[in-house]
């Protein structure tokens, strides 16, 4: 209700309008009421930069099939809303495994794990379970459409190769004369593509 506008008012207001427009308003406010009750329904764990989009923790490394497959599944139902999404690839970079541990509170983490709204979805058969009901479209409601061509840098791989060592994750310290790791990319020679993520 508007401050300073009586029940009557806001009554009148409501009946004045239109019926289709009546009916778009009610609509679009209990779709509203039950996004923000579905999203509430989740445990509040919020990654870095996760406050309004989707972060997905996932793995590229085939070691464990069934993680591998649950990872690409996941990445494929959320791929298919065409939002933004904040992929992070725990075989990329050790840094985001223990981002993840933190995050779960626990050193033992599976992937994959998704992130809506600073709130934890789950894994791989929650993910599915709620794309078969249709509910993942209500909360995936609010956040900004990805890039329709892919990033021009990275390809979508998400990382691109550390231009101060040029992959080799070792510099050479002058005051030492000794190549030392270098301080800007992971452990793989890699640095979080400066675009897209």
């Amino acid at each position: 209700m508007a401050e300073g506008e009586g029940e009557g008012e806001q009554v009148k207001r409501i009946i004045s309008l239109t019926p289709s427009k009546t009916l778009k308003l009610l609509k679009k406010n209990s779709q509203e009421e039950d996004t923000e009750a579905l999203l509430c329904s989740f445990e509040e764990k919020c990654p870095p930069g996760g406050e309004n989009s989707v972060v997905v923790y996932t793995t590229t490394l085939r070691g464990i099939r069934r993680t591998y497959e649950d990872c690409n599944a996941v990445r494929s139902i959320v791929d298919s809303y065409h939002v933004h999404v904040i992929e992070r690839d725990v075989s990329m970079d050790s840094g985001l495994k223990e981002e993840l541990r933190g995050l779960m509170g626990t050193k033992e983490v599976r992937v994959p794990l998704v992130f809506v709204k600073g709130r934890l979805v789950g894994g791989a058969e929650q993910v599915a379970k709620l794309d078969e009901e249709g509910k993942l479209e209500a909360l995936f409601g609010g956040i900004p459409r990805r890039m329709s061509s892919g990033c021009r840098r990275c390809g979508g791989v998400r990382f691109v190769m550390c231009k101060e060592c040029n992959g080799s994750s070792k510099v050479l310290d002058c005051a030492l004369n000794k190549k030392v790791r270098c301080g800007r990319c992971n452990e793989n020679g890699l640095v979080q593509c400066p675009i897209c993520c």
